[in-house]
């Protein structure tokens, strides 16, 4: 009998969870919906005439009309956004192979970043020897 009434509370449970749920899972109201005189209500600059035409929205920026809806634009920056991104990303894909191949260049020529730190601090010793014997002889000739 405990068996049926944990099963049933955890039916309805579910159930409420469902419900509390479904409020945020609805789909938002396309534009074809929304009242046609918020529709077209924003003009367009020609860098958002331009983000139009990219999106395949209008063939050409002649096309577009003085007043376009907000979303439509909105939905050309994002798409715009989402394509300079996945360009950035398979850019850096390619500077990282590159550099992977340049890296392996040097190994094989012997170089090494640890090899250039040690030459880096030979020369910078020898220069601060070179000027702390320069400074002692001018010292001495005094």
């Amino acid at each position: 009998m405990s068996l049926s009434l944990i099963s049933r509370r955890n039916t309805v449970l579910i159930n409420l969870f469902r419900q509390s749920i479904r409020p945020l899972c609805t789909p938002v109201q396309s534009s074809k919906s929304i009242d046609p005189k918020s529709r077209g209500t924003h003009r367009p600059n020609n860098f958002e005439k331009k983000l139009l035409v990219w999106s395949g929205k209008y063939k050409t920026t002649e096309e577009i009309p003085g007043y376009v809806s907000e979303e439509a634009v909105e939905r050309a920056r994002n798409k715009f956004r989402i394509r300079a991104a996945n360009i950035m990303i398979a850019l850096t894909f390619i500077g990282c192979g590159i550099m992977i191949v340049q890296g392996r260049k040097a190994a094989e020529r012997g170089e090494s970043v640890q090899k250039m730190n040690q030459e880096w601090h030979r020369e910078y010793n020898e220069k601060a020897q070179a000027e702390a014997l320069a400074k002692s002889h001018a010292h001495d000739q005094k």
